[in-house]
């Protein structure tokens, strides 16, 4: 199968489109999953090719500079996951995906004429509430990653926007403290090395950095 491109009506096939043209039954579990999201709050929600993901190790430059506050501090944030290349290797490992955006209320344009630092990042966060449109991620990656496991998707693992803020503070590498929330934390796609833009430019999903258009947080369930 020939690459996807985008039409002028920035068009992108639905999976259940490209398994058709592959001869192959498309899955109820796939309706279900983009339905469920929907349902659940996301303003967009696609079942997407594997391999338009994609995976570029200067995403994870870009945790250390300019130097994260997260940055070796929080269990599920570099250098703390497994390596770029490995998870590399894994995502060869699936065929399908489902990619989720929840749209916020405020724009991400830089309205302050300072440079960025770590005091302007957290008066950006307040007052973007931030906070709020990751945690409605997070939850909506969750329950999106069960739907599909019990739905027959075995391998389901769900990567969310941002990074982990179940806690006010991870109990970090250093206290040698386990998770508090195994079951509920998980990694973001931009902490496993996904060029989150450029993932969503391939599958005609809108996605603008400082722009005056709404902030949207991107989530993703590789399935199978």
């Amino acid at each position: 199968m020939p690459g996807a491109r985008l039409s002028e009506n920035n068009y992108y096939p639905s999976l259940s489109v490209w398994s058709r043209m592959r001869g192959e039954p498309e899955n109820k579990g796939q309706r279900l999953l983009v339905a469920s999201a929907k349902k659940l709050g996301a303003n967009e929600a696609r079942l997407i090719r594997a391999r338009d993901i994609v995976v570029d190790k200067r995403v994870r430059l870009k945790c250390a500079i300019p130097l994260c506050v997260d940055y070796g501090r929080h269990l599920l944030c570099p250098p703390n996951l497994m390596s770029v290349e490995e998870f590399t290797g894994i995502l060869n490992l699936y065929r399908r995906a489902l990619i989720v955006q929840v749209e916020a209320d405020t724009d991400s344009s830089d309205k302050s004429s300072k440079p960025l630092d770590h005091e302007l990042c957290k008066k950006i966060e307040r007052s973007t509430s931030a906070l709020t449109w990751e945690r409605k991620l997070h939850r909506l990656i969750n329950h999106l990653e069960a739907i599909a496991f019990k739905n027959g998707f075995y391998f389901a693992a769900g990567l969310i926007g941002g990074n982990c803020c179940l806690c006010r503070e991870c109990v970090g590498p250093e206290r040698g403290e386990f998770c508090k929330h195994p079951f509920s934390a998980r990694p973001s796609m931009e902490a496993m090395g996904i060029d989150v833009v450029r993932t969503c430019r391939n599958v005609g999903l809108p996605l603008d950095l400082s722009s005056n258009k709404n902030v949207r947080w991107t989530g993703l369930v590789l399935l199978d």
